[in-house]
């Protein structure tokens, strides 16, 4: 599956809080829909060229991927270890189209997470 999205569209930001070498940090991931359930990315600003860059963190083809990849069906959730953690979950409802399911199924999956809801419309300036 060839997923698309548009920047202008990003429908929110996921936190992971990940333990290594005995140090604790946190990410911010960045969500869009596109033409996927849920798309995450890993987006920064390269230090050498000043240019904007992305990688995949990870998406969700359908809810029916959603459940699955979150421990409801299959082989457990692929966010649940000791050293690897879903925090919180920030939802834009104006650009969610499936803000209501993935937070119901965020909220099952994760006994400790913050779920915060927002409205902001595009500017048609």
């Amino acid at each position: 599956m060839a997923l698309n999205w548009r920047w202008s569209e990003k429908c929110g930001e996921l936190t992971v809080r990940r333990t290594f070498d005995g140090e604790t940090h946190e990410y911010v991931k960045t969500l869009y829909e596109g033409n996927a359930f849920l798309i995450m990315l890993n987006e920064w600003r390269d230090k050498k060229s000043n240019e904007d860059m992305y990688s995949m963190f990870c998406f969700f083809a359908d809810e029916a991927h959603a459940k699955r990849s979150l421990g409801f069906t299959g082989d457990g959730n692929i966010f649940n270890s000791e050293d690897y953690v879903v925090t919180k979950i920030r939802l834009n409802k104006a650009k969610s189209r499936n803000w209501k399911k993935i937070v119901t199924l965020f909220s099952r999956a994760f006994d400790n997470i913050t779920i915060e809801l927002y409205t902001e419309k595009e500017d048609n300036d």
